[in-house]
């Protein structure tokens, strides 16, 4: 073959890939209940710009955010009935990668370093499990660890045992672990709970700081407690029935732009965390309240004593066990 002839032939080829079957652009339904205007929604909307750029508009992504469609299992079910392609969030992974739910548990982590070197270890067991359930598996992250906002200043496991705290209804393992702590919750819809406050119904929240800013429960609270409670990891899918009808190359795109997404996604979390606890709360009125020495014990102590007797229950024996065989490998690593 001449050599022009195959520079003729390899440009159609590759315009057959860059540019989509009619020349209009295959849209993604990709839903979140991320309410519009927040740093979250900012970092979805560039994620989508990246995908429509490195596929020179052959793929674009249509968001549907603040809930608009439903919460998140209610969106989860859009999209196994195709009404949606995908979806970002936090709950809605563990329905689909199920070995997640160890970052559930209570008091597990001493530190949001040692909940993400778990993450990065189960890799290979979250992405087989979420190609399992149907979806391709874009990225996981954190949205950090949830701490406690109060009405009232928070000095033993007493005063936790005295407050009805808001936790979110989707949470399964919250309904679980806090009433074995012997800590009342009060499960709503998360666009609830700041009503419920100022109707008296719960006298405080339990959330990570970014969701705390996000729903302004920040300003309603008037104390924020930072115990290490529960991590609260998050994910970027998309139906595998979308994902395998677009180009390899496309295909690859989505996945250079969400490792992208993902990347500023957990730069964007720590950076908003260090300033909400470090000095922006103080600013909107919120007072800090370190936990003393004893009330950190007390509480690391329910929390053991709540995975001793029901962590069995929520998660596989064997992958409990070796989650506490990396962290004290971690922790040993960290000493020396």
């Amino acid at each position: 073959m001449p050599a022009m002839l195959r520079l003729v032939v390899l440009l159609l080829a590759l315009l057959t890939v860059a540019a989509p079957a009619g020349g209009d652009p295959v849209k993604l339904r990709m839903a979140a209940i991320a309410p519009d205007g927040t740093a979250w929604a900012r970092e979805l909307r560039a994620f989508g710009r990246d995908v429509e750029s490195h596929t020179n508009g052959a793929v674009v992504l249509k968001w549907y955010l603040g809930g608009i469609a439903g919460d998140e299992l209610t969106s989860l079910e859009r999209v196994r009935k195709g009404q949606l392609d995908g979806l970002a969030g936090a709950i809605f992974c563990e329905r689909l990668a199920p070995s997640l739910w160890v970052t559930r548990l209570v008091g597990l982590f001493n530190n949001s370093a040692e909940a993400k070197g778990v993450l990065r270890l189960l890799q290979p067991k979250l992405a087989h499990e979420f190609e399992q359930s149907g979806f391709v598996d874009l990225g996981v992250g954190s949205f950090g660890t949830e701490i406690f906002f109060t009405r009232t200043v928070v000095r033993s496991m007493a005063d936790l045992r005295k407050g009805r705290f808001f936790t979110w209804n989707l949470d399964d393992f919250w309904l679980k672990e806090l009433p074995a702590m012997g800590i009342h919750s009060v499960p709503l819809p998360v666009e609830d709970a700041g009503k419920a406050y100022d109707d008296g119904l719960v006298d405080g929240f339990i959330g990570v700081p970014t969701a705390a800013l996000a729903y302004q429960w920040s300003t309603r609270a008037h104390f924020f407690t930072s115990l290490h409670t529960a991590f609260l990891p998050g994910c970027l899918v998309v139906a595998r029935r979308a994902f395998d009808g677009l180009p390899l190359a496309h295909q690859q795109a989505i996945r250079s732009a969400a490792a992208k997404f993902v990347a500023r996604f957990e730069d964007l979390g720590a950076a908003q965390d260090e300033a909400l606890l470090g000095g922006l709360f103080q600013h909107q009125g919120l007072v800090r309240a370190d936990p003393s020495p004893e009330l950190a014990r007390d509480f690391n102590d329910a929390a053991r004593d709540v995975r001793n007797r029901i962590g069995a229950q929520l998660v596989p024996q064997a992958l409990l066990s070796q989650v506490l065989s990396w962290l004290a490998d971690a922790r040993v690593d960290s000493n020396r």
